[in-house]
């Protein structure tokens, strides 16, 4: 409609001549599925929540480090080599899963945390997740590592959900792991007898298990030797050597071992399980922080709750310096043993005597002490006696009777059988109590110095944890060199731990072939990275009937390992193997970028005018998108016309009745390029001609 202009003078209208354009959709965002350490972003909990990441340093941020690495292995009468069992992952092969995705070209990617290690592997969990994964539009990709050790047909109900949320989505595809035994065959036989046969068109199956390299670091705590399977007894590891040296390595590793688990429990039997001191200072901080109260009788109690919190704090640092184990070295007479310090006692003396922990603090709790004293406040420790006329506050009325000599002036301060609070070395800290006029203003000058003092004896904990961690390393690093038969069991161990299966990878090619080739590109004929070889080698032979299933057309994806080339993914079939449309991984996958391409660009014409004016738009604007499709390579046919068409108009894809009704209909045909899967070289002879 032409405007109406009144006032004489010029005027510019800027008509515009081009179509709008079709911004291209992602098309690698997996979203894992699965059991994680943790679970939590600013104190919020995740699971069950996709969460977005980029690397795998913030996917440690939020859900944490993998599962404990602790495994069996068997030894047979002479203690050779026998085999592993089962690992303490239970399982959870998520966070490795993610490594080898990163390790195979992956980027950007989802996080459905469904719960924690200690939780029990659920089908419903699983359910759950993908329920949760079906209200985000970025995700592509499914899959679910974990799900592999579900009991029974777990696996598979799970696959089935995720091919039915990708057919009503239809902008995801499900790439499906078998489960693992020793023969692969069956495996594959009891994917294709319970996955069904609805939606196969939205799903790739890719197998046998891949041996990958991931690198780990193996402590001697992690390992369980026992004779010739699960149910037999434990072998000591001291039982496969008689060297001293070696017997001392084993000693020193297994003290170091009991001083990390010392310092763990004592932090756990105070806080509690997955809990911390400072969690529970911050608590009562903000709890004390979050009263209105003026009186120090009002004030008692949140006061008082990070009193007691301090003097738990210092009682437990302190009896754990006084119980560090010592080291006790091979002595030819058993019951004459040598021993000597741990290390460790003399590290923490030496960060005591470098005035890391800041005594300052505890000589404001002096002062508050005088403070009270002088206002009439009587401080006595926690002596369950009723005092109903006068107002008790309780200081650090667990405070260790007999404290270690090495935490000096802090432990001192906090014993009742000195008497410390009679006076106080700093007199400004003195001086600053003496001018408080408010109740509230001196409680909270004592609050602050027991924060500050808790913090200071946290400090000295995380560094006695840090140091026995460094020690364990140590000693172990010294087993692993010095031990060539434990060194040998633990690289058993590893492999056996390093066994995945392939969707984690398959993920990561997924993302790397889209990011150098193009949807288009069949994700096939490429190499794996940090892959050493298929669990199951396979043949050329063998894998005929895994990629052409007579029966139901459920194609399975082969890994290959070829001599020069390394271990390469060789398939690229849906699990719809019959299907002459959706045969191809990649062409599914491509319809699906176009298909959602188009839809997030049209919904700007949503009620715009049914007309020709908006036909001609859009048909030009899907168009130039296909266009450039086409010269990339997406397309079939040697000019525009031959790769596809788009129709859109009163009597080609509309009715009147249609516009009446509101309905715009588009319809788009592409001829996708399809991989050349079979390359036939025919020879003939050639008579001589002269």
């Amino acid at each position: 409609m032409a405007t109406m202009y009144k006032t004489p003078g010029v005027y510019i209208e800027e008509i515009p001549k081009f179509p709008p354009s079709i911004a291209p959709v992602a098309t690698a965002i997996p979203a894992f599925i699965g059991y994680t350490e943790k679970a939590l972003k600013k104190g919020e909990s995740l699971t069950n929540k996709p969460t977005k990441i980029e690397s795998i340093a913030e996917y440690v941020e939020l859900f944490g480090e993998g599962p404990s690495q602790e495994i069996e292995v068997y030894l047979d009468a002479n203690n050779n080599y026998a085999g592993c069992g089962q690992s303490s992952t239970g399982g959870r092969l998520l966070y490795d899963s993610l490594r080898m995705f990163y390790a195979n070209g992956g980027g950007n990617c989802y996080i459905v945390s469904i719960g924690s290690y200690s939780d029990s592997l659920d089908k419903q969990a699983f359910l759950d997740g993908l329920e949760a994964v079906g209200n985000e539009d970025e995700p592509t990709i499914l899959l679910f590592p974990d799900a592999v050790n579900l009991s029974g047909n777990g696996l598979h109900d799970v696959q089935v959900a995720a091919l039915s949320q990708c057919n009503k989505l239809q902008d995801r595809v499900t790439v499906c792991d078998t489960v693992k035994s020793d023969d692969f065959s069956a495996d594959v036989q009891k994917l294709r007898d319970n996955i069904g046969i609805n939606n196969l068109k939205y799903g790739a199956a890719y197998g046998p298990w891949i041996n990958t390299s991931l690198p780990r670091y193996f402590y001697f705590r992690d390992l369980t030797l026992k004779r010739d399977n699960a149910a037999g007894a434990n072998v000591p590891a001291t039982s496969l050597t008689s060297d001293a040296s070696i017997l001392q390595m084993l000693s020193d590793v297994a003290e170091a071992q009991n001083a990390v688990d010392a310092l763990d429990a004592a932090e756990t039997a105070a806080a509690g399980a997955g809990k911390t001191w400072v969690d529970q200072l911050k608590k009562l901080s903000d709890d004390y922080n979050a009263s209105s109260a003026t009186t120090l009788a009002a004030l008692e109690a949140p006061l008082q709750a990070i009193y007691d919190l301090l003097a738990g704090i210092v009682a437990d640092v302190s009896n754990m310096i006084d119980g560090l184990p010592t080291i006790v070295s091979a002595s030819p007479d058993p019951s004459v043993p040598e021993t000597k310090d741990f290390i460790l006692k003399k590290d923490i003396s030496q960060y005591l005597g470098s005035s890391r922990l800041k005594s300052s603090v505890f000589d404001v709790l002096a002062a508050h002490y005088n403070y009270l004293a002088t206002t009439g406040m009587p401080v006595e420790p926690d002596d369950d006696t009723p005092d109903p006329e006068n107002v008790k506050i309780k200081l650090f009325s667990d405070a260790p009777s007999t404290p270690s000599t090495d935490l000096g002036k802090a432990i001192a301060l906090l014993d009742y059988s000195a008497t410390p609070f009679t006076s106080c070395t700093d007199p400004a800290v003195s001086a600053k109590y003496g001018a408080a006029t408010t109740d509230k203003e001196a409680a909270d000058i004592a609050k602050n110095a027991a924060v500050q003092a808790a913090s200071s004896i946290i400090a000295l904990f995380r560094f006695a944890e840090s140091s026995a961690a460094e020690y364990e390393k140590k000693f172990n690093d010294a087993l692993l060199s010095g031990f060539g038969t434990y060194k040998s069991l633990v690289s058993k161990a590893i492999e056996s731990l390093n066994q995945l299966p392939p969707s984690g990878a398959i993920a990561g090619v997924y993302a790397a072939v889209d990011s150098d080739r193009g949807v288009w590109k069949a994700p096939a004929n490429v190499s794996l990275n940090s892959v050493i070889s298929p669990v199951a080698k396979i043949s050329q032979e063998q894998q005929a009937d895994y990629n052409v299933d007579a029966n139901a057309g459920k194609s399975i994806n082969i890994i290959r390992s070829f001599t020069g080339k390394g271990v390469l993914v060789w398939g690229a079939r849906t699990l719809a193997g019959n299907d002459n449309e959706w045969r191809y991984v990649n062409v599914r996958r491509f319809f699906n970028f176009v298909e959602e391409s188009v839809k997030k660009a049209t919904e700007q014409f949503v009620f715009e005018p049914n007309d020709a004016n908006t036909w001609v738009r859009i048909q030009a604007m899907i168009e130039n998108f296909l266009t450039v499709l086409w010269r990339q390579g997406a397309l079939q046919g040697i000019k525009p016309e031959h790769a596809f068409y788009v129709s859109l108009g009163l009597g080609k894809t509309m009715t009147a009745l249609d516009i009446l009704e509101g309905r715009m209909i588009i319809e788009i045909g592409m001829a996708a390029v399809r991989p050349a899967e079979f390359i036939i070289l025919r020879f003939s002879h050639k008579m001589a001609e002269s």
